[in-house]
């Protein structure tokens, strides 16, 4: 399992206490959505309707948001606090890539906003978070 440092932890929670969060998640799941078809399938209800702006993508950015909020409040405990979380997930078969994909697209739009304090170090810390939140989230899985 990937260990967060504390300046990674440190670089994670001021990070996150400054963005649009709302804005980001969203346009993280757009792009994965326009760039990997394919993860769209467990949407219908979104009725072919992806965009930032889409009533369906806007409540699901509040989800995942949400559960981003939980792992930044307690970076510690992530496996622990996504439990039912991953059991959910499994049981409504989305695939373990589709977080791998969720987590690049994060990294994607955290770059875009924020391009000249970006820099390898800050990659790094936010590359190993949305790691750890890749394996709770998978952690239940069979």
């Amino acid at each position: 399992m990937v260990k967060l440092t504390k300046a990674q932890e440190q670089y994670i929670t001021n990070k996150w206490d400054h963005l649009d969060k709302k804005t980001i998640t969203a346009q993280a799941l757009a792009r994965v959505f326009a760039v990997y078809p394919w993860t769209t399938r467990l949407f219908k209800n979104f009725n072919g309707r992806f965009a930032v702006g889409d009533p369906g993508v806007q409540a699901h950015a509040d989800k995942v948001l949400k559960a981003l909020n939980t792992a930044i409040e307690d970076l510690k405990s992530i496996e622990t606090n996504f439990h039912d979380l991953s059991s959910k997930h499994q049981t409504i078969g989305v695939d373990t890539q589709n977080f791998k994909l969720l987590s690049q697209a994060f990294i994607v739009e955290l770059a875009l906003h924020d391009k000249k304090a970006f820099r390898p170090e800050e990659h790094e810390a936010v590359y190993k978070f949305f790691k750890l939140v890749t394996e709770a989230l998978s952690s239940n899985y069979h």
